[in-house]
């Protein structure tokens, strides 16, 4: 049987990062937010998988499939990122909307 301290420690752990990024979320510090945000979600991802994913002690294919995860996540992230920056900043011309007469019974 596996001892569950760890696994308990990780928890904790868990919560007090929660009650980090809650506090974060209420204190204004500009973009200071934004950089605490990623920090603790970093952090909350490698407690999960080196605790609770045991990828620790993993096997190095467990390893492998694990890291070609994070490498497809950070595929997706470019590739989103690149797109979103070669889109033109000017905004399509507004047209003033049509206005259509109701239309009662079947014609």
């Amino acid at each position: 049987m596996e001892p569950t301290r760890p696994l308990f420690l990780a928890w904790l752990a868990l919560l007090a990062l929660l009650a980090v990024t809650a506090a974060a979320a209420w204190v204004p510090l500009g973009w200071l937010n934004t950089a605490i945000a990623l920090a603790v979600a970093v952090l909350k991802g490698l407690l999960v998988a080196l605790v609770f994913m045991r990828l620790r002690r993993a096997s190095w294919l467990l390893r492998i499939a694990a890291l070609a995860g994070l490498a497809t996540l950070a595929l997706l992230f470019v590739l989103s990122g690149a797109d979103y920056a070669t889109r033109p900043s000017a905004p399509a011309v507004w047209q003033q909307p049509a206005t259509v007469a109701p239309r009662i019974g079947g014609r």
